[in-house]
């Protein structure tokens, strides 16, 4: 079986979680809420299920959403159905052909989706379509993974006698900060970076300390004290997140998501 084969299966598969920590999905979320304008006619590349996308789909003009798995397109079809919404166009494809959405969009989001591309040249033509499907001047709200700010963390973690969180590099390639910041250049102007640092290190490191988590997805074996301390840690970033400053020997990020609002530029 190819990687490729491997890697769709998993995403056919109705046990796959993309992101089971659903306090941090929805910091992601609010964050690329943020960004949105209500006059926006944006996409969603990578959508999933559409868990994320029908609160950006209810803030903006319209919205594209594509996803390459059928299973998660038929949840994501179910989700929009069920929300009432009218002004999301559904369609099956990958972010390696964009062809027909050339100069579309005034805002496109990723959200973990870049680092399910498992070179960076793959990685680098998905980037290059995102440009070219906005329109001049038009908005990208990446949410994705780097390997530094993945290492930052689990650094700490061993500073502290954690074990580090594997990587699951058999479906995920995280992106190398230096590396994407030099792509960019030329084609996207660097307005805002968003980091999720203060969660991770409560839910990542401190909890971790004294409580135990095992596995990933369904599997994940976890004490029940983690349903209150993230709850609990999401909260305490709501109020203080943009105020604390975790400092990392490479970009910004501690922890491995991270967000950057990029404009085009050309």
């Amino acid at each position: 079986m190819s990687d490729r084969t491997r890697i769709e299966e998993y995403w056919e598969h109705p046990d796959t979680i993309s992101l089971l920590d659903r306090n941090l999905r929805k910091l992601e979320t609010d964050f690329v809420l943020s960004q949105i304008n209500p006059s926006d006619e944006m996409a969603d590349f990578g959508c999933g299920d559409g868990e994320s996308t029908v609160h950006y789909a209810a803030k903006a003009r319209s919205c594209l959403a594509l996803e390459h798995s059928n299973h998660l397109r038929a949840k994501a079809a179910a989700r929009f159905a069920a929300a009432g919404l009218t002004n999301v166009t559904l369609v099956g494809g990958d972010a390696l052909d964009l062809s027909a959405y050339v100069n579309k969009f005034d805002l496109a989001v990723s959200q973990r989706v870049v680092i399910n591309f498992m070179t960076w040249e793959e990685q680098k033509q998905v980037l290059q379509n995102i440009h070219d499907a906005l329109r001049p001047g038009g908005r990208y709200v990446m949410i994705e993974n780097t390997f530094e700010g993945f290492e930052a963390m689990n650094a700490v973690r061993r500073a502290v006698g954690l074990q580090n969180v594997p990587l699951h590099d058999w479906h995920n390639y995280f992106l190398y900060y230096d590396k994407l910041m030099k792509f960019l250049e030329g084609k996207f102007r660097l307005e805002k970076t968003h980091t999720f640092s203060l969660y991770y290190l409560l839910t990542r490191v401190f909890v971790n300390m004294f409580a135990k988590f095992e596995g990933y997805g369904r599997k994940a074996i976890k004490d029940e004290i983690f349903d209150a301390a993230d709850a609990a840690a999401r909260h305490l970033y709501e109020l203080m997140g943009d105020r604390v400053k975790i400092s990392v020997d490479k970009g910004d990020s501690f922890g491995p998501i991270q967000g950057f609002v990029l404009r085009r530029v050309d």
